[in-house]
């Protein structure tokens, strides 16, 4: 007798635990790789025109090495981090540079080529990315 009562609901289980499984995957895909909390991005510059940039990493340092790794044989000297951000990196004459996180891609690169025109001319963005 108990094992029919057992019988009955285990249909009812079955299907409250696929919901249930079915919840949490949705709001892990919802979440992304990195989660509701920290998403970290990089941008990347080096010598002789070498950029590299990454984005969405759970980690500061992940974004980083990342960043720095496809840059050109790893030969980037200026690395900056940024999370749930956008971070841009502008170049000019004479070493000129700037860089900078907005809320959006226009507000850092205005902000980057904005710090690197204070320290010299020519100054154009060489390296975006954005971190939801």
């Amino acid at each position: 007798m108990a094992g029919t009562r057992l019988g009955r609901w285990m249909p009812a289980g079955l299907g409250l635990l696929a919901l249930v499984g079915w919840i949490t995957l949705a709001g892990a895909a919802a979440a992304g790789k990195c989660g509701y909390d920290y998403c970290w991005g990089a941008v990347a510059t080096g010598p002789n025109g070498a950029s590299g940039y990454s984005f969405s990493h759970v980690s500061e340092r992940n974004a980083h090495d990342v960043a720095r790794s496809t840059c050109g044989e790893g030969k980037c000297t200026q690395v900056r981090t940024f999370y749930n951000a956008c971070g841009a990196i502008a170049m000019g004459a004479s070493d000129a540079w700037g860089w900078a996180s907005g809320a959006t891609r226009e507000a850092a690169q205005d902000q980057a080529l904005a710090h690197c025109s204070r320290n010299g001319r020519g100054c154009a963005v060489r390296v975006w990315a954005c971190s939801p």
